[in-house]
């Protein structure tokens, strides 16, 4: 079996794979953030000190929610995006390689000209595919883990306002 390094592989996907490397840093950063921002010890309290401070709790509550499911939605895109991205790669490795062998078959098309382009196909192909699945995971993840939160606060602001509709029967 001919197996073929990491950096080979690189190579064979050309300039593409600059592209899905920044998608792959920036779904990770998005992982990282989502991981602390949505953690119980650090989401409740900073909501539950923005809606005390808030006028209109309904409002804030809304804007505190929609902000949680936001960032979230980055991970989406990324997994939409990333097998795209890897597409085009397919389409362009598969014109290289046609292209080559186009431009070469007087010659005597040669089987390289055909390989390097497959080549490029199947690597960026599977490169969108290693950076799409992780990302819709982690957004499978981060949509419930931010629904979870959301619900907490839903809660945790019912029982403020009984209690605080409690003391205000009891004066």
């Amino acid at each position: 079996m001919n197996d073929i390094t990491f950096g080979q592989a690189w190579e064979y996907g050309g300039p593409l794979m600059w592209v899905l490397a920044g998608f792959s840093v920036f779904g990770l950063a998005v992982i990282l953030y989502l991981w602390i921002a949505h953690a119980h010890w650090v989401f409740m309290p900073s909501a539950l000190k923005r809606l005390r401070a808030a006028k209109d709790w309904v409002a804030e509550g809304s804007r505190i929610a929609a902000r949680a499911n936001s960032a979230v939605d980055w991970l989406a895109d990324v997994a939409a995006i990333a097998p795209l991205v890897g597409l085009l790669g397919t389409v362009l490795g598969m014109f290289k390689a046609f292209g080559g062998i186009a431009s070469d078959v007087a010659a005597g098309a040669k089987p390289v000209v055909l390989a390097q382009g497959v080549s490029q196909a199947i690597v960026t192909t599977i490169f969108g595919l290693v950076v799409a699945i992780p990302s819709l995971l982690a957004y499978a993840f981060f949509r419930r883990r931010a629904a979870k939160r959301i619900a907490e606060l839903e809660i945790a602001v019912e029982e403020i306002t009984s209690a605080e509709a409690g003391n205000e029967v009891s004066r």
